[in-house]
């Protein structure tokens, strides 16, 4: 019988549950690393309406419009480009999703990217300001408001910011930068305190 690896977490080495920085009554940001999650890269010609009409279908929810990203029930999709959306699923078997997806897509790219990425839970009143820190983008909630996403930088890595509340962001960084990533985090918020979670 062939045993499935389970995942670990790039994290296991460095994140460590408390408070840092700053001693303020309430932290400015409580960080979390979103587990168990199923990232699903799904691409298809941007004039084929047939394959973005089978992604709804199979999500059970409209897609969003470019910068944006919908939710219902246990899965998430993100826009990454035209014909191109990264769909989140969470506590999903390993493959499912994407198996799923493929079933209803058969002129779709579809790939189980779960492995490739560390999510990051941002939340508090100071998330602006952590993520400002690093990140060129304009995050003023008049400009980001819930539901807006984006591929941009922060530092010098790459990240997707998803946007789920006023003050609630899931950050996506590739799994091989997920340390430094976390460090540089960790140290744009210290002024404000940080809890990790």
């Amino acid at each position: 019988m062939v045993e499935t690896l389970k995942r670990r977490s790039a994290l296991t080495s460095v994140y460590v549950k408390g408070r840092y920085g700053a001693n303020h009554d309430m932290p400015g940001t409580t960080l979390e690393e979103r587990g168990k999650l199923t990232l699903v890269h799904v691409e298809y010609a941007a004039d084929d309406p047939e394959s973005a009409l089978g992604l709804a279908d199979v999500l059970g929810f409209a897609l969003p419009k470019a910068g944006h990203s919908a939710a219902a029930a246990n899965t998430r999709a993100l826009w990454m480009g035209p014909g191109r959306w990264l769909v989140v699923g969470k506590d999903a078997t390993y493959g499912a999703l994407a198996q799923k997806i493929a079933a209803r897509l058969p002129d779709a790219a579809i790939n189980d990217v779960s492995s490739s990425r560390t999510v990051l839970r941002l939340t508090g009143p100071k998330v602006c300001d952590v993520l400002a820190a690093g990140c060129p983008m304009d995050l003023h909630p008049t400009k980001w408001a819930p539901g807006a996403c984006a591929t941009t930088i922060f530092d010098h890595f790459t990240v997707i910011l998803d946007c789920i509340g006023a003050n609630d962001f899931d950050v996506y960084v590739a799994r091989g930068f997920a340390q430094s990533f976390y460090e540089c985090l960790m140290e744009a918020g210290e002024e404000f305190g940080v809890e990790v979670a």
